[in-house]
Order: structure tokens, then sequence, then C-alpha cells
């Protein structure tokens, strides 16, 4: 069973493979709250949402996040890069946290699930420009060009 993202990358879709194994990871999560200020989606930050930064993950991914030493977990949504301090793999918002249980730091495993609203570990998000300027930005012909990568080396695999 494969699992997909599909993004946007200079007005050309970007399909992106992997297997469900290679999108678990583990590691430090912290917490983070920018209110709000701009995520690198372009999102205002808002501390008491569900929402996470990830280095590599595409933006909308869902990922459930938990706590390794009390069990509890969390679905957060990427809409924003980091953390950029090593040892860690997310940062999280405090409305996560608390779900968690921490605040601070915390050991955590993370299993991406896939892209917001979509079923199914096949299924692909459109990435189709949505507003009237993203769409006078777009580059593309309206033709995409697919690209097909493997996530596993980004999260550890061989």
């Amino acid at each position: 069973m494969a699992v997909g993202f599909r993004s946007a990358v200079c007005g050309a879709a970007l399909m992106v493979l992997g297997s469900p194994a290679a999108l678990a990871e583990s590691g430090t999560a912290s917490v983070y709250g920018y209110a709000g200020s701009k995520t690198a989606s372009g999102e205002r930050a808002n501390p008491g949402g569900f929402t996470a930064a990830h280095r590599t993950l595409p933006f909308g991914t869902q990922v459930r996040v938990t706590n390794k030493r009390n069990g509890q977990s969390v679905m957060v949504r990427i809409n924003d890069r980091g953390p950029f301090v090593r040892g860690r793999v997310i940062d999280i918002t405090p409305a996560a946290a608390r779900v968690l249980g921490f605040s601070g730091l915390a050991p955590v495993s993370l299993e991406a699930s896939g892209v917001a609203g979509l079923t199914g570990a096949s299924s692909y998000a459109s990435a189709e420009p949505t507003s009237r300027e993203e769409r006078r930005k777009s580059t593309s012909s309206g033709k995409p060009i697919t690209f097909v990568a493997a996530l596993s080396r980004f999260f550890g695999g061989k």
C-alpha cells in the first residue's frame, strides 16, 4: 500500500509516494506559538489551534503525535516549517501540547496519515491554486508535470 501527497512546485504538480512505515518518526517535540505571525504556509499562527511545524512533510499533512510518557495522542495539521533545533522532530502549538499533557519538551512518536480533507491511503491532494492571486502567479500551462519520489530517506529509511 502506498501513501501519496501531491503538491505544487513552481506551478507543476509534485507527487510524493512512500509506504506508511516510511511516514513514522520518533524524537522530541517542542511547544511553540507565535500568535498572529504568519507561518511558512502563509496562515496566521494560532496557538489555540491543532497545527504544527515539520521540516519536510507537505503543508496540510495530518500527523498523529503521541506522547511516549503517557500515551496521549492528538492529530495536528502541518502548516509551518521547523523545528530548527537539533534533536527535535516537530513543533506543536500550546493547545496540542495541553492535550498531550506537557509543556516545553516531550518524547513523541509521529505518524503521518495523509493530507487534510482526504480519505484512503492512495489519495492525493489537489494543488490547484485557490485564490485569484495564486492563479495569476502560477506558471503551469494547465498540464501538470508529475515527479515521483520516495519519502523513506527523509524518515530514516534505507
